[in-house]
């Protein structure tokens, strides 16, 4: 009966042969295949965020005092708000605090991190592929910059499950937390340790995520830089590692 780690070696090679075949049986040079793979992965991230916008509305239902935003200082109005002919005298006469949903204005903020989003995956692919291209090359590599970012391109796909995993989580912790706090500085807290609470979880997703990413660079780089296993496995599992270190921080 063989060992439980030699079960979980024949367990790893058996995913890495099936990740080089996969590549085997993929065209590098089809363009339109990688970089329609990095637009679902941007779409998707994107989604991913508004989605979070929707989660902190749905799960978040407290409403709090906080200074209007739109009425100009104490001191301002003091000055000028008698004058009808100021432009601080309509504004000075709205309330000098407002309530406002905490979930609400969280939505509206996460929101303008879409752009973000939009414009992170692309650089992030193109940086990791560089990256990846240069590290493979100082390795013996032969494989060419287009065979990297392909290989870059399929292994960011998989961040789409972290993200999933992400807002699930981040779901869970907020419906089971009753938000109290009576002002905006005490919701923070509140929120701030549910989310801490997390993390955990988010870790274990992560490294998760990393392995799979680590079978798929692995294999890529077998199949298209013609490196063999164990000199593929130490690349990816550097730039594994890097990861695993960026998540735990």
């Amino acid at each position: 009966m063989p060992s439980p780690l030699a079960a979980f070696a024949s367990a790893v090679a058996g995913l890495l042969d099936r990740s080089r075949a996969g590549f085997d049986r993929l065209d590098s040079g089809r363009q339109a295949l990688t970089l329609g793979v990095v637009v679902l992965v941007t779409f998707a991230s994107a989604f991913g965020i508004v989605a979070l916008g929707s989660v902190f509305d749905a799960t978040i239902d407290r409403e709090v005092s906080v200074e209007n935003p739109e009425r100009p200082s104490e001191a301002t109005c003091e000055t000028f708000g008698d004058d009808d002919e100021s432009v601080f005298a309509d504004r000075c006469d709205q309330p000098a605090m407002v309530d406002i949903d905490v979930g609400t204005e969280l939505q509206r903020t996460t929101g303008e991190y879409v752009g973000y989003g939009l414009l992170g995956v692309p650089i992030w692919w193109a940086l990791f592929a560089l990256v990846l291209h240069g590290g493979t090359r100082l390795a013996g590599g032969t494989g060419s910059l287009r065979d990297s970012f392909a290989i870059a391109a399929w292994a960011i796909a998989v961040e789409v499950v972290r993200l999933a995993a992400g807002v699930a989580v981040v779901w869970y912790a907020l419906s089971t937390t009753t938000v109290g706090g009576a002002t905006i500085g005490a919701v923070t807290d509140e929120l701030i340790a549910a989310i801490s609470a997390t993390r955990g979880p988010l870790l274990l997703a992560s490294a998760v995520v990393i392995a799979i990413q680590w079978v798929v660079v692995v294999g890529g780089l077998e199949a298209y830089h013609d490196l063999d296993r164990g000199v593929a496995g130490v690349v990816g599992g550097i730039f594994g590692a890097f990861g695993l270190l960026l998540a735990a921080v």
